[in-house]
C-alpha cells in the first residue's frame, strides 16, 4: 500500500507587497480542525467538497477507504470470512496514518463467494436476489446494499476514497461498481494513451499498448500501474452480481474457477469482470473499509512563513517556513483574501522538506499577493 498524504493547512498567511515593504498580514492561529480517521482523508482535496453532498466536509460526515492488496490469496475457500480477514490483515500492514491504521477492523474483501461447494456456481440470479442462494454478497458483508438514488449526488451510502486520501473512487453505494471511477474527474478521463511511455514498478520504460481510462488505483504502488496497462489482477467473482463466484463449486463447464477484474481496465466492466481463472490461482482483492467518520482534529501548532527574502526584482522572493522530514508542502497564492484559501492558485506542490526549514522562490506577477502553505505526508 502507498504512502498517503495527510494534509493540514499551516496557520500562516503572508503578504508580499513589493521589494521595500514586506510584512505579514496575519498569523491565523487555528484552534481546531477536522480530520478523518487514521489521518488519511485529505479534507482540502477537490475543493474541500464531500462528493456525495456537494458541500464542504462537516463533522460527522462519513466515508470509506479502499485499496487492492499487494499480497495475493487463492480463490478456493468457501468461507467469505477468510477473504475478509485477508483484506483486514493487508490493511493492518500499512504504515499510513502514522501507524493508526494497523489496528483497523471491519475491512471487506469485495468478492462474491459460493459458500456451498455442493451446489453449482451458476445459481439463478432471482434466487440470489430473494436471499435463497448460498452465494455471499460483498454488498451485504460491507453494508452497501442500499443503492437508492443510484450513483448521483445524494445517493444512499458514503463516498469511497483510494488510500492517497485525495482520490474519490465512488460517490456512494450505487457508484461503487461503476469502474471505481472518480466523480470529480469523470468516468472516461484518459489517463494513459496508447503509444505513450511510462515506467513500470522496476523503473524501466514501458510503451502502453492501448488507451487506459481513469483508474483511481493508477499509482497505488508508486510507478507500477501507470504503464502496466491492465494493472493488478483482482479476484471479484463478478460485476454487480456474481458471474463466477469464488469457492470450490463447479461452473456449468465443469471447471472450478472464479471471475477477476483488472485494477486499470480500459472499460468499466473489466475493472470487475475481465476473465476467469482456476480457483487455485493467487490474486489480489479489493478491500473496502468499514464506515469512517470525520471528527475534530488535533489543533495545529502556531506556524508562520518565517523569512521573506527579497532577492532581486527579476528573480522575486524567497519564502522560508519550518518543515519536517517526510512531509511535503503546497504553496498557493491569491491577489485577495475574499475567497477560501483552498481555492487559491497553486504556485507549487509536492515540495519535499529540506530539513528544519524549506525555501521556495516566487516571482509575483502582481504588486500584492497573499500566500498560504499546506503540509501533507510526502508522496
Amino acid at each position: 500500500m502507498p504512502t498517503s498524504m495527510k494534509p493540514r493547512r499551516l496557520s500562516a498567511t503572508c503578504r508580499v507587497a513589493g521589494f521595500t515593504t514586506l510584512s505579514f498580514l496575519s498569523l491565523c492561529s487555528v484552534s481546531a480542525q477536522l480530520s478523518g480517521q487514521y489521518g488519511i482523508l485529505d479534507l482540502t482535496a477537490n475543493g474541500g467538497i464531500n462528493p456525495n453532498t456537494g458541500e464542504a466536509w462537516q463533522e460527522g460526515d462519513q466515508y470509506r477507504l479502499a485499496f487492492y492488496t499487494s499480497d495475493t490469496i487463492s480463490g478456493e475457500s468457501d468461507e467469505p470470512q477468510d477473504y475478509d480477514n485477508f483484506a483486514t490483515a493487508q490493511a493492518n500492514l500499512s504504515p499510513l496514518g502514522n501507524g493508526a491504521i494497523t489496528s483497523s477492523t471491519g475491512w471487506t474483501a469485495m468478492v462474491w463467494v459460493n459458500t456451498d461447494s455442493s451446489l453449482p456456481q451458476a445459481v439463478d440470479l432471482n434466487n440470489i436476489q430473494a436471499g435463497e442462494s448460498p452465494i455471499s454478497s460483498p454488498r451485504a458483508r460491507a453494508g452497501t446494499e442500499d443503492t437508492s438514488g443510484g450513483s448521483s449526488l445524494g445517493g444512499a451510502g458514503v463516498p469511497v476514497f483510494a488510500m492517497d486520501g485525495r482520490t474519490c473512487i465512488a460517490r456512494n453505494n450505487g457508484d461503487i461498481y461503476n469502474n471505481w471511477s472518480n466523480p470529480f474527474e469523470g468516468d472516461a478521463q484518459l489517463r494513459l494513451a496508447a503509444g505513450s511511455t511510462n515506467e513500470n514498478s522496476e523503473g524501466d520504460p514501458v510503451i502502453a499498448s492501448q488507451n487506459v481510462h481513469y483508474s483511481p488505483f493508477l499509482d497505488q504502488f508508486g510507478k507500477g500501474d501507470s504503464a502496466n496497462v491492465h494493472g493488478r489482477n483482482v479476484w471479484t467473482g463478478g460485476l454487480a452480481n456474481p458471474i463466477n463466484p469464488l469457492g470450490n463449486s463447479i461452473d456449468p463447464n465443469g471447471q472450478t474457477r472464479g471471475s477477476w477484474g483488472s485494477s486499470n481496465a480500459n472499460n468499466g466492466g473489466r475493472t470487475w469482470n475481465r476473465f476467469q481463472s482456476e480457483s487455485t490461482a493467487n490474486l489480489s482483492v479489493y478491500a473496502l473499509s468499514a464506515v469512517l467518520t470525520v471528527g475534530p482534529g488535533v489543533p495545529d501548532l502556531p506556524f508562520a512563513i518565517s523569512i521573506i527574502t527579497a532577492v532581486a526584482p527579476e528573480t522575486g522572493f524567497d519564502l522560508t517556513w519550518p518543515s519536517k522530514e517526510g512531509r511535503a508542502y503546497r504553496l498557493r497564492s491569491s491577489a485577495t483574501l475574499e475567497t477560501v484559501s483552498s481555492t487559491w492558485e497553486v504556485v507549487a506542490e509536492d515540495i519535499l522538506s529540506a530539513g528544519d526549514t524549506t525555501t521556495v522562490n516566487v516571482t509575483p506577477a502582481e504588486v500584492k499577493l497573499f500566500y498560504v502553505v499546506e503540509e501533507y505526508l510526502a508522496p
